[in-house]
Parts: C-alpha cells; structure tokens; sequence
C-alpha cells in the first residue's frame, strides 16, 4: 500500500536492537497483524495468501514486521516496549471466532505493555460475557424482569439479577436499554468502567469509546431520566440527565449536558445519519459495523460526509463513497480496506 507523506518515524512500535534507528510504522504493523490472523486461520484462499506475499515483498518493512510479529528475530523480546493497544483491539475484534484463537496466538508473544495486556485480557473477557454481537450484529435481549436491552455491533455485557438489584455491566460496546417496572422494587442499575447508571423510567443508550482521548462514554437519553455518578468512587456526585440530552463521561467526571444530533439512535433501526462529519471519523465509526480493518488515508481525512447510510451492506456504503466524494476504496483483502484520495 502506498505511505502517506510524511507518516514515516512519526509514531514508532518497533525498534531495532541492533539497529535502533530503524523504525516501523504502526499502519505497516496493523497489516501485518491482519494478515498473519489470516494466513494463521487456516481460511486464507490461494489467492490471499499470493497478495500475503506480494505485500511481504513490496516494502523491506513489511517483512521486517512480518518477521517479528511471527516471533523471529531477536530484537523481537529485546527492542520492543508495546504494541498499541488499538492494535490488539482491531485484530480481536475483526476477526471471527474460529480466527479470534489465532489472534490471541499472533499477539501473545509481542511482549505488550500494561495498556496493551489490559485490552487483550479485557477483548478476552467479553467472549464469556452473558450476552454479546459480533461486527455488524444487533441484537435483542429481554431479561427476566422484561427490561429490554438491544446490542449494537461488538458489544459485550453481563447481567445479574437477584433478591435484591439488578444490575446490567456494560463491558463493550454500545446497548439501548428500555427498562421495565419491577414487581419486587428492586433497583436497575447499568455499571460500565466509568460509571454508574441508575435510571428513572427511561429509555437510553450508552456507549464505551476507547480512542486518542482515553478510555470514555456517553449517555443519551431517550425518555425518562437517568442519574449519572462517573467514576469509581461512592461518594463522587450524581448527576440528573433528562430525556432529550447527552452528556459525555469518563473515570474522572462527566462533561456538559448536549442535544443529541439527528441520527444519535439511528443504529436501533439500522442506519448510520451524520452531518458534516469528517470521513475520518467516518470511516472510523463505519468500521466498527464490519470485520477486519477499514482506513482512512490522511489526505482526505477532512473531508465532510452528510447523509443516512444503511448498516446491513457496509460494502455499498463504501461504493456509495466512492461515487459520491473525490475517494477511492483500494481493498488489500476483505480484511484490510484503505479510504483514498482518487
């Protein structure tokens, strides 16, 4: 694939024991971890594996991370500090279960960071969660009580009911929750990494983001209202969020009460609204609908997209892009797709 100008040492993963001042660009590591998932899975065609070897030999540094990515090489364990964890996160999450085994094989031995291994263990949990989608997935769920609870794509939760709470952990992901009177009064709760959701009555939807701005979420609530108290702590301060606003929230607080645009909700019917939205970003939040990798070259990053795009064929939005905007989509694999300028 081709590198965009000026990319190349920006950010570095890897560097040489032997040779420190080479370094690989993380793009040219998040290739090779997707075709080492596929080639390693044992479902790569003939075919795939002949691009496997063509993108191996079209740049020195696309062996070099090949290499040390299978664990060859000394400078492997010696020269390396971590791996991204959005790294980990893509592979995990683009690949399917019978593939997810061979990711877990892939990074295992790329001595991670604290980061980066609390992502895994954390990807590694969700496949045991009581209730979870995969890319482009949704899904209904109504618990016990008759709370009704719809999964968006790659979303992970747990559910625990007993003689005296409810409670829904959010692990991943992003749910709409529609929650149901209790004959016994027991309070419902939604417990995510930043924060506690008590709601009064409501219909809401909350989701984790894990991006350049940390680990965080966001509530929108639909109808009814929800007490937010963000972070850990018992004692922090809740904070009454009604229907028709959202509010952005993380371990250390929660931000301003907002409108929610248009389309906020538009996934529980299938679609993706935007307005003015930088195709980088949406690019980013349409690859969360599909498996493997989907890029956005640098170039038209800023470019603005408007519009309602179906969900169920992400493939047609992507053509849709290309008709539509000065892009092109070049597709390594069905597993790496790269947005470009045209």
């Amino acid at each position: 694939m081709e590198s965009e100008p000026g990319r190349w040492g920006e950010r570095l993963v890897f560097k040489s024991a032997a040779d420190p001042s080479r370094s690989i660009d993380p793009d040219i590591v998040e290739q090779a971890v997707a075709w080492l998932v596929k080639i390693q899975s044992g479902s790569a065609s003939v075919r795939e594996a002949e691009v496997c070897d063509l993108w191996r030999r079209s740049h020195p540094d696309h062996e070099r991370a090949w290499l040390r990515l299978s664990g060859l090489g000394r400078d492997l364990r010696e020269g390396t500090d971590a791996v991204p964890a959005q790294v980990v996160r893509s592979t995990l999450r683009g690949a399917d279960r019978q593939q997810r085994r061979w990711a877990l094989k892939a990074v295992a031995g790329l001595g991670v960071g604290t980061v980066a291994a609390w992502t895994l263990r954390h990807d590694v949990a969700a496949l045991n969660a009581d209730h979870r989608t995969v890319a482009g997935e949704r899904r209904q769920v109504v618990l016990a009580d008759g709370t009704q609870v719809l999964l968006n794509t790659r979303t992970a939760i747990n559910v625990q009911m007993d003689a005296m709470s409810r409670t829904l952990r959010l692990l991943d992901g992003e749910i709409m929750v529609s929650t149901a009177k209790d004959a016994a009064g027991r309070p419902f709760a939604v417990l995510g990494r930043d924060g506690r959701l008590v709601p009064v009555g409501t219909r809401f939807v909350v989701r984790t983001f894990d991006d350049a701005d940390g680990p965080r979420s966001e509530l929108i609530v639909l109808e009814g209202a929800v007490d937010l108290r963000a972070g850990a702590s018992e004692g922090a301060p809740v904070l009454r969020v009604p229907a028709g606003r959202r509010v952005g929230y993380s371990a250390s607080g929660a931000g301003a009460l907002t409108a929610p645009g248009e389309g906020a909700a538009a996934w529980t019917d299938g679609g993706l609204v935007v307005e003015r939205m930088p195709l980088a970003e949406f690019v980013a939040e349409l690859g969360r609908y599909r498996p493997g990798v989907l890029r956005c070259d640098r170039a038209v990053s800023e470019v603005l997209v408007s519009g309602a795009f179906p969900l169920a064929d992400t493939d047609a939005v992507l053509r849709m892009l290309e008709e539509t905007l000065p892009v092109r989509v070049r597709s390594l694999s069905r597993y790496w797709v790269t947005v470009s300028a045209r």
